[in-house]
């Protein structure tokens, strides 16, 4: 069985939800929620997001899909490269 890894970078805009549990959550603009459990530290120098001070606000996000095939089943992790307050 082959082993493989794969990367994406991606771009949205999306209000951001808050963050529990370990995630920072966001809306995209298609309504679908989606779960940061990785994110650059850059971020949290430049933004408080475990304080509710920016849940509401809409932000520009770029952020890669890490897909690790582990015995025949896709991990998937989604990491927050960078943020844009709108």
């Amino acid at each position: 069985m082959n082993y493989y890894s794969t990367e994406q970078s991606m771009t949205s805009i999306g209000v951001y939800m808050g963050y529990k549990d370990g995630y920072y959550s966001f809306v995209l603009e298609n309504n679908d929620v989606i779960d940061f459990e990785e994110i650059n530290k850059i971020i949290l120098v430049k933004f408080d997001l475990k304080s509710d001070e920016l849940n509401g606000k809409k932000f520009e996000i770029v952020y890669k899909e890490i897909i690790d095939d582990i015995d025949d089943e896709d991990f998937i992790v989604l990491k927050l490269d960078s943020i844009n307050l709108l």
